[in-house]
């Protein structure tokens, strides 16, 4: 199976339906182009919004890239599924049916941790000895995205975000994002979760000589040999989600990171990504920019992860996705249609 492309045929229609509208042409801004690319992914408004938040440990946490004790991840994951956390505060405020997923923490969550099951090993390898996944384990996370994906749609929801949980992931992602793109890995390695000037040396030195260690050029065998678990659980259910003809509300540095991968995959994913923020983390402008997403919704300088990014835009993403649709024309508003006036002479674009 793969991407559909979108059919741009319907673009000029949707386009002169927007201008029908009871309002000054391009009035909305960035909200109608928005409007315009979500009408051309679904062909009605969006109502419901799934944040799938995949979870997994770290090998390289063995080379110091983090003060952040390991356990974190697995402390968060409890926290986020019961309900704390900023993820969980905004999902709930916006209405987003949040799961949290083990898909590599190196820990076992009890049936009450309310955590989704899908482990696939007790945390990965450390890359600077070995890839961090077998081949099979980096397919089995995959599919564990696509899968949960495929559920989600199937009980109706028709958008879906991505957020990671995963204490050293942002070393994994820089390290990713450098192979798949080119970029030095300097610019793309920031400081996580609050370095100071000599760790970030270091975590950097360590970015430099991981992507030394493995020259492919085949976007699966980067994610396999410098991923995590959950950058590939979320690799498999961008792939799944575009697929499927899904919107996909794209958070910060690390999820964009695994939407390199799909990208690289399948060109067809980067037509149904919504880029919702730029994060604060240094880098994830230029992963957007390679992406050709140079527009996102919000730029508010947040840098959280755990898809905290999708879920503040998302009261924008569906808002977008109404205007087409519900919003009156000056027709039906029975307004003197003033574009029309306007494009008489020769002033509308």
């Amino acid at each position: 199976m793969s991407v559909e492309p979108i059919d741009m045929s319907r673009k000029k229609n949707l386009e002169q339906a927007l201008l029908a509208k009871a309002m000054p042409p391009h009035s909305l801004g960035i909200l109608e182009d928005l409007a315009l690319h979500l009408a051309l992914i679904s062909p009605q408004p969006l109502k419901s919004l799934a944040l799938l938040l995949f979870a997994g440990d770290h090998g390289i946490y063995e080379a110091s890239i983090t003060h952040s004790p390991q356990e974190i991840t697995w402390q968060q994951c409890v926290n986020f599924a019961k309900g704390g956390g900023a993820c969980s505060l905004f999902a709930r405020t916006n209405g987003v049916a949040l799961s949290v997923v083990d898909v590599g923490v190196k820990h076992v969550f009890a049936p009450e941790d309310q955590v989704l099951n899908h482990k696939v090993a007790m945390g990965t390898k450390n890359f600077l000895q070995e890839p961090a996944m077998s081949r099979v384990q980096c397919q089995q996370a995959m599919q564990e995205g696509r899968l949960l994906v495929r559920k989600r749609k199937q009980e109706g929801f028709d958008a879906i975000a991505f957020g990671e949980m995963g204490v050293g992931n942002t070393t994994s992602a820089s390290a990713l994002g450098s192979a798949l793109t080119g970029y030095k890995p300097a610019l793309i390695t920031g400081r996580g979760s609050g370095l100071g000037d000599e760790d970030l040396r270091h975590k950097l030195e360590v970015v430099e000589k991981a992507v030394a260690l493995y020259p492919s050029s085949d976007p699966l065998e980067l994610l396999r040999s410098l991923g995590g678990f959950e950058l590939a659980a979320i690799a498999g259910g961008i792939l799944e989600a575009c697929e499927l003809g899904l919107p996909v509300l794209l958070d910060g540095f690390i999820v964009t990171a695994s939407a390199l991968v799909s990208c690289a995959v399948d060109p067809g994913c980067k037509e149904y990504l919504i880029p919702c923020h730029c994060s604060g983390m240094q880098g994830h402008d230029l992963l957007l920019h390679y992406l050709g997403l140079n527009q996102p919704l919000l730029q508010l300088h947040m840098q959280l992860g755990e898809g905290t990014g999708s879920l503040a835009a998302w009261p924008l993403v569906k808002l977008a996705s109404k205007i087409l649709f519900e919003m009156t024309s000056f027709q039906q508003g029975g307004v003197t249609d003033s574009t029309a006036i306007l494009g008489s002479l020769g002033l509308v674009k």
